[in-house]
Order: structure tokens, then sequence, then C-alpha cells
């Protein structure tokens, strides 16, 4: 995954730049436009699924009682996501959505520099062994929606909530075994996210179709304990999780 990372990413920007320039263009190219689904927005309640891509990252705040490292620096890594919607209508502009979600990525790397940042990392570790798992994430996001008017079958919208996440293929019950499996830096399997973004919601015949980008923030320490080594586990004061998500809904 991580030798098409960039490539992932561009397609996926690329191919939600072209739908929303699509639809605007159409909708500039027509005096006068039928609204699709007027009846839409009154429903009490709708289902839907999302498609998207990511990129994961850590925020690392180190030790400063320890000086062996000149830098500890976290390497990001990009996926994709697929998601189930759950949307519950509160007001004319207030939505309430539930959106259980898998997240799919390389693995996050944390980078242990002990001379200039030019000579490279001297180790770089998270998850050390010859199958890596990468990030497999369950994340569960309940997010407040505040929709724009609608105009006439385009709406914007901005979306704040929090998530709980929970990595099922953490390093916190991880053992030793031998030199190829050594953790320097075990991370937890449970987290709590804040999530803020924007996206814009196009009416079509038979369905809504959104595009949206979003910031999502960890708000718990992540590092549970040290290894081998415990230079590496003691130069770090906390880690948390960072993450954006670039997602395309279908309703």
């Amino acid at each position: 995954m991580r030798k098409y990372k960039w490539q992932l990413i561009s397609f996926m920007m690329v191919l939600g730049i072209l739908c929303t320039s699509i639809l605007e263009v159409s909708a500039q190219g027509r005096r006068f436009r039928f609204i699709n689904r007027p009846d839409y927005d009154y429903r009490p309640y709708h289902f839907g699924f999302s498609l998207g891509a990511n990129v994961v990252n850590f925020a690392v705040r180190e030790n400063q009682e320890f000086t062996d490292f000149r830098y500890i620096l976290p390497e990001p890594a990009f996926g994709f996501n697929i998601g189930i919607v759950s949307n519950l209508k509160l007001t004319e502009h207030l939505d309430l959505r539930f959106i259980p979600t898998l997240v799919f990525a390389d693995d996050r790397y944390i980078e242990y520099y002990t001379g200039a940042f030019n000579d490279g990392p001297a180790h770089n570790h998270h998850r050390f062994a010859e199958n890596d798992p990468g990030v497999t994430q369950l994340d569960l996001p309940l997010h407040v929606k505040y929709k724009s008017v609608r105009m006439p079958n385009t709406r914007a919208y901005v979306i704040g909530g929090l998530k709980y996440s929970y990595d099922f293929a953490s390093t916190e019950k991880g053992s030793t075994s031998g030199a190829q499996d050594v953790l320097f830096v075990k991370i937890g399997k449970n987290d709590i996210h804040y999530e803020l973004g924007v996206g814009f919601d196009h009416y079509f015949y038979y369905f809504k179709f959104s595009t949206e980008i979003k910031a999502s923030f960890g708000l718990m320490n992540l590092v549970r304990m040290g290894d081998e080594g415990a230079r590496y586990f003691d130069s770090i004061d906390r880690v948390n999780s960072r993450s954006i998500l670039i997602s395309f809904l279908f309703e």
C-alpha cells in the first residue's frame, strides 16, 4: 500500500473534484432545472454508505528529561475507508449521524534521529516485523451535521462530533519473541477523537451524493509501555492519533 499511497490519494481527490465540477458546470449550463428528490429532506431518517481515502499519523511529544535522540518524528500512512451511513433528522438544518467505518492503512512509524535530519533516522519503528499488519481500525463516530439552505440541488454543510476507535492491529498486547519482533513503543487499542469537517450534498434523481473532508484529533495518550531498549519508550512523553479523511457518501 505504501508504494501506491500518493497515487491512491491523488486519484480520490481528483475524483471528488471532478464530480463536484461536473455538477457545478451542469448547474450553470441550464437556466431552469428540476428539483431532484424534493421530498428527501423531509424524511425522518435515511441510510447509505461511504467510500474514501485517509491519511493517518501520530502527534508525538518528546520527554524533555531524556536527550538520547535529536529528533523523534512520526511518519504518516495512507489508506482507504468504507462505512455505513445512518442519518436522523433533528430540525430543518440539523441532523444526527452515526457512520460505523472500517479504516485500512499502512502502518504508522515513529522515526528516531540521533544525528542531523539529513543523515536519516537511526531507527524507524512502531510495529517492526516481517509481516507488518498495518492499520485496521473500527471507527464509531457520532456527528452533528448543520446544513445550509438548499440551492436547489446542492447544499453545503459542516459536521462536528466525537468518535471512538478500536485498532485491531494494535501492539498493546504485543510480546517480543525474537529480534524481528522487537516493539520499541506499544500503542493502545482504544482511542477517543473529536472531529470537524465540511462537505457538499448533491441531489440526483435517484440518490444524494456527498463529498466530504474532515480532520480527526485523538484525545488519549496511546503510549502503553516500553519494551527492550527502554530509551525509545522513555524518550516519548505522549502520542496522539491524527488523521484526515476524504469521503464520498451515497445516501
